[in-house]
């Protein structure tokens, strides 16, 4: 007890030596539209002219399409590119997107780059060399201290730094964003060999564009949002503007030599020639505030307020479709009463093998059987789903593992987004998405999912004997039949079990 007790004594002390985000004001600036010659207007202007107010919207969920998109929309845009994310990985699609960024600034493009500071310490360097750039911004959101390792600043300054920039969109010319559940790296846009998510983005042109122009605004220009070159001190070896904008070039040609960049350039060229079919819906962003930052933002404000009277208000039909999901009581009492009024819900999650954050999944599973008592329809995503846009661009398998986040409610309004049904979006991390009023699309996205869980997940349910069961599809009316957990990896079970006992659940 008295050494506990000198620890904490002595983390207080450092406490004291914690380095807050340094202070601004910083420069106030504001979307851009591109002019009526731009093409991206040219494009979009059918949207932007409609009586009816309604969006032009369609769903990405090839992984390779939606880096193809990204790239292929930085390639055309000529006034500006606002993109903000939870994480921008150091491999071949970060790689590929900042140089997307950095031609596109070379071309006189105004590029504002916001970015939580969860994984940007590893290329500092590589950031403060891009921010010389005379028309690139980057920003880090609630940055870490450089002083201290990650792990040290965390520690030390644990309220603020527990509280994240989970966003995710890219605006284009102020005409057309893509906004969703993807953050940039390989694994999202199915360039790696071993596993890749299975996730959702929506492409949307017209007014719903502006409304998330205006929250990026909110979340650039707060105090929250800190110039790089205010938190990050270069090295005076380190790699200037030039030797940067040489190296990605030289990675975007190796890029392209490999399978996976013959695959990838084939897409961009197809959606330059093709534009993708626009549905016309109402479509509403909803978004925290950056206030939630904070922690003392009024629950009324939230993103979670802003959707539960759609879900309270549900008759029919409720499709979650969460990577991370840990209802909790509050959540799990939620489902129940849906199920008591005749609401058919309807579960998709990861398995044990497929999650990347198997605490998570160790939490969820404490809810697991009063979900299948009150008669949600429970699924888990197994991990060697094969990828269907690796085969189909000759890249091979892989296995996978559920990152999109998504609501279908009662076969009319569909959610895209980065909200999982957890308490961290709940409370914790600032989250977006956008809600599209559409039974078209909302009823297409259901069949599909619907007819894709037999061959992609286990169904769960509880024996006459009360027992835990899991089933998988095998052939025709064919199912296995599992009564303890399908799991590949013992000591990952092992690991799940032992974090399921800690009380960690309301920080998942």
């Amino acid at each position: 007890m008295f050494r506990f007790l000198c620890a904490l004594l002595a983390i207080a002390a450092m406490a004291g030596c914690a380095s807050a985000p340094p202070q601004g004001p910083w420069t106030v600036t504001a979307a851009m539209n591109a002019g009526e010659s731009a093409p991206l207007t040219r494009g979009t202007r059918e949207w932007e002219q409609r009586p009816d107010g309604r969006s032009g919207v369609y769903i990405i969920g090839n992984g390779i399409d939606a880096l193809g998109l990204r790239l292929a929309l930085a390639d055309v845009a000529v006034t500006s590119i606002d993109a903000q994310y939870y994480l921008l990985h150091n491999d071949v699609s970060g790689q590929l997107f900042a140089d997307a960024l950095l031609r596109a600034a070379d071309r006189g493009v105004r590029v504002r780059l916001l970015l939580d500071d969860m994984d940007t310490r590893g290329y500092d360097e590589a950031t403060h060399a891009l921010e010389t750039h005379p028309n690139i911004e980057v920003r880090l959101f609630n940055p870490f201290s450089r002083a201290h390792g990650k792990a040290l600043s965390a520690l030390l300054e644990f309220r603020r730094i527990n509280r994240r920039m989970h966003n995710k969109s890219m605006t284009f010319d102020g005409r057309v964003t893509i906004v969703g559940g993807r953050n940039i790296g390989d694994e999202y846009f199915s360039a790696r060999e071993d596993s890749n998510y299975d996730d959702l983005d929506l492409l949307a042109a017209g007014p719903v564009v502006h409304e998330v122009s205006s929250t990026f605004d909110r979340y650039w220009n707060s105090r929250y949002a800190i110039p790089a070159s205010s938190v990050i001190t270069p090295k005076e070896d380190g790699p200037d503007l030039a030797a940067v904008r040489a190296r990605l070039a030289e990675l975007r040609e190796e890029t392209l030599a490999t399978p996976y960049g013959a695959a990838l350039a084939a897409h961009v060229a197809k959606l330059k020639r093709e534009r993708p079919p626009l549905t016309a819906a109402r479509a509403t962003l909803l978004a925290d505030p950056p206030e939630k930052a904070a922690g003392d933002l009024p629950a009324s404000e939230t993103f979670a307020a802003s959707m539960l009277p759609y879900v309270t208000s549900l008759q029919h039909e409720f499709l979650v479709i969460s990577a991370y999901f840990v209802p909790r009581d509050t959540g799990t009492a939620l489902l129940k009463s849906l199920e008591e009024r005749g609401v058919n819900v309807t579960v998709l999650t990861n398995s044990l093998d497929a999650t990347d954050v198997p605490a998570v999944y160790a939490h969820y599973a404490h809810s697991r059987r009063d979900l299948l008592e009150a008669g949600v329809d429970l699924w888990e995503l197994r991990a060697e789903k094969e990828r269907p846009d690796r085969t189909l661009s000759g890249l091979g398998l892989s296995r996978s593992a559920l990152h999109a986040k998504a609501f279908v409610l009662d076969e009319k309004l569909l959610f895209i987004g980065s909200f999982n049904w957890d308490p961290r979006s709940v409370r914790i991390n600032s989250e977006m998405g956008i809600l599209v009023e559409s039974p078209e699309l909302a009823k297409a996205a259901a069949d599909t999912i619907k007819g894709l869980l037999p061959d992609a997940a286990f169904h769960l349910r509880l024996g006459e004997d009360g027992r835990m069961q899991w089933l998988e599809h095998d052939t025709g009316d064919r199912w296995r039949l599992f009564r303890s957990e399908p799991i590949l990896s013992t000591m990952r079970a092992t690991t799940a079990w032992l974090t399921g006992l800690l009380p960690i659940g309301g920080q998942l």
